[in-house]
């Protein structure tokens, strides 16, 4: 399944310039992101156990994308790492207990883009699917006091590999408003005017559409519930983009100029 997503991901910019073909403004871009997220795992799995209070989780993205815009609408697919998760902390069955499960993903987004603004000031609205490969997942529990709880097997102290209770494959569904912003560079590289350079803020955030649990790890709670866990997470990034087809004439030119 990741070699046919990868696969779109490359068809997708293989296919921009056919796309392209007979239209107007139309601009190719790559660029490169570093995010910093406030992360959920919504309905908790406490395998059995008394569920914790939730507590803040901030986790950390980055990501290498190709945008290409036509006028007022663009796409984009990029390929990065996202960490998410999320942090307890409270009383569990008369003690102090914290817990934190830490998963780490390989990012596949493919976004349909508009922009809501102009032309000097662009402001995009992105929305589209976005492919999760889980990489690593690790629970990290400590807790005081020595009275049993239902499942202590599932809770062991300290720090464990737990990818096994998660599944390798989530599907989210991504939302953005990105801004545009020019970079004015002197006597440092040679493509150094704002429609050649631009860098970007943006708001994301994207819902896990799948319950990330092995079904074996579908434990209902205390209460005999079982409610799905999904992945989410509100955030901003911030990025520097280049035009592939000036970052191209520029590299031409520094060959053509060392051949003289």
């Amino acid at each position: 399944m990741k070699n046919l997503f990868t696969a779109v991901f490359i068809v997708a910019i293989l296919a921009s310039p056919i796309f392209a073909l007979g239209q107007k403004n139309n601009t190719s871009w790559i660029s490169a992101d570093l995010g910093a997220n406030n992360t959920w795992i919504l309905n908790q799995n406490m395998y059995g156990n008394t569920e914790l209070p939730y507590s803040a989780t901030i986790g950390y993205s980055g990501e290498l994308s190709y945008h290409h815009f036509i006028d007022k609408y663009g796409y984009s697919a990029g390929l990065g790492i996202a960490n998410l998760g999320q942090n307890y902390e409270g009383e569990m069955a008369g003690a102090n207990a914290k817990r934190k499960v830490n998963l780490t993903y390989l990012e596949l987004p493919v976004m349909g883009m508009y922009n809501l603004g102009g032309k000097r000031r662009q402001t995009w609205l992105s929305v589209g699917p976005q492919f999760m490969f889980l990489l690593s997942a690790r629970q990290d529990f400590s807790r005081t006091g020595e009275r049993l709880i239902p499942h202590p097997e599932l809770m062991s102290q300290g720090s464990v590999n737990v990818i096994n209770r998660f599944k390798p494959v989530d599907i989210m569904l991504a939302f953005g408003l990105t801004n545009f912003f020019p970079i004015k560079i002197h006597d440092v590289i040679p493509y150094r005017s704002s429609e050649k350079i631009i860098w970007s803020l943006s708001l994301e955030g994207a819902l896990g559409l799948t319950d990330i649990n092995q079904k074996q790890f579908q434990i209902s709670n205390t209460h005999n519930v079982y409610a799905g866990s999904h992945n989410f997470y509100l955030g901003i990034r911030v990025g520097i983009m280049s035009n592939l087809k000036e970052m191209h004439n520029a590299i031409s030119n520094m060959f053509h100029r060392s051949e003289f």
